[in-house]
């Protein structure tokens, strides 16, 4: 049976295998059936129908399918035939653990009694081997002393021979023996004599050192190197080194300043910066074959360098400044220089990674930035100097009030470029460290200019005589003025206003947007810093902070203020003081331009009162007249008529204003806040802001009239139906401004149609207020 199937077995593959057929695909993790099936169709000869070819293709695949039914089949029986095997060997392995764990516990048996044996023998080899230890180390030190006294015997005549490898190596050998007699009670001394020599040695080797560095002898510096080394004493000799190249770039910066008089300090400063950087790549590598830490030799000759120059760097910075107008500009253009120097350090001091010292490189950093440390410490002081010597040059007040008016517009321009100008110097100057300073200082200057620019309004105010009660002359007839330059003057100042306001809010995003990202780029140099530890340990060069360094305090809060403005989000504002300044300002002109509006009005209405028709003894109050004379007969008297007119062309006067598009002004009437609101309504018809102005106005005069009808002294019959035809002809004019009459105007009307023994019952009706039912009655001598 078996070679039947072995013979089937060896059919199948043979024919699967003479027709190309691919099964090894069915073992991959991704086999796609369709995939499968479609590849196998395309593989056939084009005379093969594509059903034949179907077809023997299932007939391949049943045969490869029990041909791997019998592989299973033999293989499952194989491996139930070797169970028995399996689990016999598994159970000899099981056996020899047994045996193997109960060898391992009689070893540590064994182990433990030899331990309790031998601990006190073990104990006392230690002693001994301690005290052989104390005893190789006290003749080790009697040698020494013993050395000691050798070499010092002779130490003199060394001297004397001026062998200089010689006397270094017998102050080598001294030093090695007092390190060892350290605990002798004369060590002090030996040492005192030990130093003495050492520095006849380098007063010996002093001219030669210096000759050495001055030529570049590489052998003979490699020598005194490795002796300056074995004495403990190679700080001295960088020190020869760094005076060396000190003196010569001290000369050299003496023979830059007074190399062309006519050059100024940011040109002799460069060539200065020029030279040392050219100094550190010349002797870098001459220095790397030299000492071990060559960016520390270099950086530690720069560091001293620029701090002992004579005259010093600060000293001729002040000089520099000293008559300039605007000394921020200078300090910036002066630190850009250095700043341009400093990134050449960095790149320099990079390329040395390991070999230079973070403490020199930090030192490095603070030379070279300290002189304009007390100018970025005074940031704010300075900047408000500026600010305040560039407002008191700014004209505001001319002669008359259109002048004042273009002196007020100009100067909106001016002031705002010198804000935008601060930012932009904070930035410059102080990394933006200083901002804290900077928004008080501008907070300073803008309210300096907003009073100037108030005390302008008052001054004008002044001039249009709005703030004096005017003489009332009732004899006069005269109507309102149709100058209406100075209202529209005073809708300048208006527009001026908004052009604040929205100059302002700009400004406030961009110092806020200023200053997140001048934090943001210090945050990612200091990450960068970090991230990069490895290949480069210091890069103090990119995040120098004066701030930190010199007033901690003040950095904190820094800090503090910072933090705040990133978790007020969208609403952070760092000016809000000033915009409430600005629309302070707005409230005034606004009321100034109203004012100007109703100061005719006023006039007009303060006559009213005292007008000879009211009277019963003037002849023209029609007292001979018929009490039944109707009222649609009588006209409006002329003061009625010219307030009306007045109110009538006010539209007018407006329209060139509103009809325009204008989004200072806007923005001004939309903030502003008018007199005699309509608190029933709300500003929502943005392109007629003039619709409010109209109401405003209109309900002022409403109020003036009312107020100046009570004041009436009396009435007879007529003059109250002339008041009632002059009541009915403001109301007109009322509808025309689409203003509803006030329930006080409604109510004196209603009293003044009323007759005498129905007006109490028609004032209880009305709910007229007492103060108005008193004055009505009065004047129409009702009791």
């Amino acid at each position: 049976m078996s070679c039947e199937v072995a013979l089937l077995s060896s059919f199948v593959f043979c024919f699967i295998f003479s027709h190309n057929m691919d099964f090894s695909k069915f073992s991959d993790d991704n086999f796609d059936v369709k995939e499968w099936v479609n590849s196998a169709l395309r593989i056939r000869d084009d005379r093969t129908p594509i059903d034949a070819h179907a077809s023997n293709l299932v007939m391949k695949l049943q045969l490869f399918i029990q041909e791997v039914n019998n592989a299973l089949e033999e293989t499952s029986t194989q491996s139930v035939n070797n169970i028995p095997r399996v689990l016999r060997e598994i159970e000899n392995i099981r056996h020899d653990a047994s045996l193997l764990k109960e060898q391992m516990n009689l070893v540590k048996e064994d182990i433990r009694v030899v331990e309790e044996n031998t601990a006190q023998s073990m104990k006392m080899l230690m002693e001994i081997d301690t005290v052989k230890s104390r005893m190789q180390d006290a003749s080790r030190a009697l040698k020494e002393a013993d050395n000691w006294t050798v070499l010092s015997s002779d130490v003199d005549k060394v001297f004397e021979s001026g062998d200089v490898s010689a006397i270094a190596a017998k102050l080598e050998g001294m030093h090695k023996s007092l390190t060892v007699l350290q605990d002798v009670p004369d060590y002090a001394q030996r040492r005192r004599r030990l130093e003495g020599l050492k520095n006849r040695l380098e007063a010996l080797l002093s001219p030669k050192i210096v000759a050495a560095f001055n030529n570049h002898s590489l052998d003979d510096t490699k020598e005194y190197v490795k002796i300056f080394t074995n004495i403990e004493r190679l700080d001295q000799l960088q020190s020869y080194y760094i005076r060396c190249h000190k003196t010569k770039l001290q000369k050299t910066w003496n023979e830059v300043r007074v190399e062309d008089p006519n050059r100024s300090m940011l040109e002799w400063l460069s060539t200065f910066y020029d030279v040392i950087l050219s100094t550190w790549h010349t002797e870098v590598t001459w220095c790397g074959q030299v000492f071990v830490e060559p960016g520390t030799v270099l950086c530690t000759l720069i560091s001293q360098t620029l701090a002992h120059l004579d005259p010093s760097l600060s000293s001729c910075i002040t000089e520099f400044i000293k008559n300039e107008s605007n000394i921020i500009a200078k300090l910036i253009e002066l630190r850009q220089v250095t700043l341009r120097f400093g990134h050449g350090l960095e790149k320099a001091v990079s390329l040395q990674q390991d070999k230079c010292s973070t403490h020199a490189a930090n030192q490095l950093v603070d030379v070279v930035y300290s002189p304009y440390i007390p100018y970025l410490l005074d940031y704010p002081t300075l900047q408000q100097t500026f600010l305040v010597e560039q407002l008191q040059a700014t004209r505001l007040q001319g002669d008359g009030f259109m002048e004042t008016a273009g002196f007020m517009a100009e100067s909106v321009e001016k002031i705002f470029h010198l804000a935008e100008q601060a930012v932009e110097y904070c930035t410059d100057l102080t990394d933006g460290y200083a901002v804290r300073g900077l928004c008080h200082v501008l907070e300073e200057f803008f309210g300096a200019y907003t009073g100037r620019m108030d005390e302008c309004v008052s001054i004008l105010r002044k001039e249009c005589s709005l703030d004096v009660d005017p003489k009332v002359d009732a004899t006069s007839n005269e109507g309102i003025s149709e100058d209406w330059t100075t209202f529209q003057n005073a809708f300048r100042l208006i527009q001026i206003c908004g052009d604040l306001l929205i100059k302002i809010e700009n400004l406030d995003k961009r110092l806020l947007v200023s200053i997140l990202s001048t934090v943001q780029d210090f945050d990612s140099k200091v990450d960068d810093a970090i991230g990069e530890k490895t290949a480069t340990p210091q890069r103090p060069f990119q995040w120098y902070n004066y701030l930190q360094q010199e007033r901690p305090i003040e950095y904190s809060t820094f800090n503090e203020f910072i933090q705040k403005l990133h978790s007020a989000g969208d609403s952070a504002t760092v000016l809000s003081s000033v915009s409430d300044q600005f629309q302070a300002l707005n409230e005034r002109v606004h009321s100034f331009a109203f004012d100007i509006v109703f100061i005719q009005i006023k006039q007009q209405l303060g006559r009213t009162p005292k007008l000879e028709v009211w009277s019963a003894k003037s002849p023209e109050s029609g007292a001979a007249l018929s009490d039944e004379l109707p009222a649609f007969s009588l006209s409006p008297l002329g003061y009625i008529t010219h307030i009306g007119d007045y109110l009538l062309t006010l539209p007018q006067q407006l329209e060139p204003f509103i009809t325009q598009e204008n989004p200072a002004l806007e923005t001004a009437m939309k903030a502003g806040n008018l007199p005699f609101p309509d608190l029933q309504a709300a500003y929502e018809d943005e392109h007629h802001p003039g619709t409010f102005w109209l109401g405003s106005i209109a309900r002022g005069t409403m109020h003036a009239y009312t107020e100046s009808i009570l004041k009436i002294h009396e009435l007879t019959p007529y003059s109250t139906q002339q008041l009632l035809a002059d009541i009915d002809y403001f109301c007109n004019v009322l509808e025309a401004l689409e203003v509803t009459p006030s329930q006080t105007l409604t109510h004196i009307n209603e009293l003044l149609k009323a007759t005498s023994d129905k007006f109490h019952e028609v004032a209880h009706e009305l709910g007229v207020e007492d103060r108005i039912t008193m004055a009505i009655a009065g004047i129409r001598s009702i009791h």
